[in-house]
Order: structure tokens, then sequence, then C-alpha cells
């Protein structure tokens, strides 16, 4: 499977929405699973899905800084 190639400005758009998918994970997972409702479930299964998809995209890994890696990182996907 070839990957495709973004142009930088693409790349920053890649990154800005799987940072706000970050936001949306870390926000969800600090709600206790058992007072989770069922789209907040949901929520939580897109968000960490199109972050781990993005993760296997090598030019998005490489085009992040150390910071956003290890934020990514901490998530443990």
């Amino acid at each position: 499977m070839s990957e495709e190639t973004w142009s930088d400005e693409e790349l920053a758009q890649q990154k800005l929405a799987t940072l706000d998918s970050v936001g949306i994970v870390e926000k969800i997972r600090a709600i206790a699973e058992a007072d989770r409702t069922d789209e907040e479930i949901d929520i939580l299964a897109r968000n960490e899905g199109h972050i781990q998809l993005k993760m296997a995209i090598t030019q998005f890994v490489s085009g992040l800084s150390t910071d956003e890696k290890a934020k990514i990182d901490a998530l443990k996907l």
C-alpha cells in the first residue's frame, strides 16, 4: 500500500484534526467508563480509530513534534 503525500499545509491540517481527536479522547477517558453515554462511547471509538490510522502514516508521524508524539503515545493506542 503506497502512502499519500501531503503538502506542508495539508500535513498541518491533518495534525490539527488529529490533535483535536486527542483532546476528545482525553476528555471522554476522564469520564468513568460506567458513566459514559452510548454517544460518548461511539465518539471515543471513532476518535481513537482516527488517531491509530494517522499514526500508521510515516509522513504524519515524522511531521509531529516530540511533544505532539508524546501526547499521542501517552494514549497507549
